[in-house]
């Protein structure tokens, strides 16, 4: 196990949350009782991953869902994270509140190991947008609409046609937004960029695999209406007519400090409500 050495941890908490702002508070005292500096998220947002400064934070530790972390993760680029799940969706958190001071006191101890996930790198128009851990999302503007589309990668059309949208996913973001159009489980042992298509025209068309130095090109057709670009479900930016959204797999990963190995499909079978059969 790797011992990260902590004198700085900021604390992150889900918004509009009593339960997620109690855990962050008794978190807060605990490693201020041990020595800790804590930091606030209105520090952490000035490092942004990108800047010549490294991040302020040693630890941040993320109170709350897989939405919060993923907020928190384009925030403090590759800034070890550590959640403590608060809400229904908590697939990326390491502990939960009741075990949350235990989980701090082995990250003090330096019983930790490192998990690195691949983020996307995004860009439109030759603009550089927020790194995406789960997932890259094309879509239409209008509910109800659909979008006419063509996606490449390296160059090679994979499909042109019609859907109700595109997804371009990490493997971490397999079991989210990706999976429930359809695509696979895959295996966190194998780094991939997946390709899924919302609701096509065509019941023919099925997820694609593709390895991790593709560069995915997906164009949005004349006759969409315009579009819409979700990065994580966090940040969205309008699509024009005959714009392209190049997707490849971002140079800086996301970072989870991991207090114990976890048996990856015995998670997925509990998140998802998936039992044994015989």
């Amino acid at each position: 196990m790797k011992i990260l050495r902590i004198s700085r941890v900021g604390i992150v908490a889900k918004p509009n949350s009593e339960e997620a702002a109690r855990v962050a508070l008794d978190a807060g005292r605990f490693l201020s009782s041990r020595g800790i500096e804590v930091i606030r998220p209105a520090e952490l947002a000035k490092a942004d991953g990108c800047g010549p400064n490294p991040p302020p934070a040693d630890l941040v530790v993320v109170v709350g869902g897989d939405g919060t972390i993923m907020r928190t993760a384009q925030m403090v680029g590759s800034t070890p994270l550590l959640g403590i799940k608060v809400g229904a969706r908590g697939f990326l958190c390491e502990t939960i509140p009741e075990e949350a001071i235990a989980t701090l006191t082995r990250v003090l101890e330096g019983k930790t190991y490192l998990e690195y996930k691949t983020k996307l790198s995004v860009a439109l128009k030759g603009r550089q947008l927020p790194d995406a851990l789960n997932e890259a999302l094309v879509t239409s503007a209008r509910p109800s609409k659909i979008i006419r589309f063509s996606v490449s990668a390296d160059g090679k059309t994979i499909h042109r046609g019609m859907a109700d949208g595109v997804i371009v996913s990490t493997t971490t973001g397999a079991t989210a937004y990706a999976l429930s159009a359809g695509g696979p489980i895959i295996d966190p042992g194998l780094d991939v960029i997946e390709v899924v298509f919302v609701c096509p025209l065509h019941h023919g068309v099925r997820p694609v695999i593709l390895p991790p130095s593709a560069r995915v090109e997906v164009t949005l057709l004349p006759g969409s209406s315009g579009g819409l670009l979700m990065l994580d479900g966090q940040v969205s930016v309008d699509l024009e007519d005959g714009e392209k959204i190049l997707v490849e797999k971002s140079r800086s990963p996301a970072v989870f400090l991991r207090t114990a190995p976890v048996d990856f499909y015995d998670k997925v079978r509990k998140s998802l409500n998936m039992g044994f059969e015989g």
